[in-house]
């Protein structure tokens, strides 16, 4: 399912839109909420800045923002993506992995 870099970074927009859209109900039904929930994200969201949400960057400024490290047994990647609160570059990470069986987890959101 996700065999090239440009493959998981475009999955990674995806994740990054549904937050910014409140589609949370979306990433729970795809399991991708199954280590950290609705709840947790909001939460760190509002300890960091409160009255924040997530927002999306331009395409440009996604450059550097996504990094993606593929793990050594090839079962898959983690991915750390630095998060844009109200149009500003924060300094938190949403740490996600996907792996090529198909299954994508949010694992972490944190101040890097």
């Amino acid at each position: 399912m996700f065999n090239t870099e440009e493959e998981v970074i475009d999955y990674c927009k995806y994740i990054i839109q549904c937050l910014a859209d409140n589609k949370y109900k979306e990433l729970e039904s795809k399991g991708i909420l199954e280590t950290v929930s609705e709840i947790d994200i909001k939460r760190v969201i509002n300890e960091y800045a409160e009255d924040s949400r997530i927002t999306v960057p331009a395409d440009d400024q996604y450059m550097g923002r996504i990094d993606i490290f593929k793990y050594n047994d090839n079962t898959g990647y983690a991915v750390d993506i630095d998060i844009y609160l109200n149009n500003e570059l924060s300094d938190l990470t949403l740490q996600v992995e996907i792996l090529y069986s198909g299954k994508v987890t949010i694992e972490d959101l944190h101040v890097l």
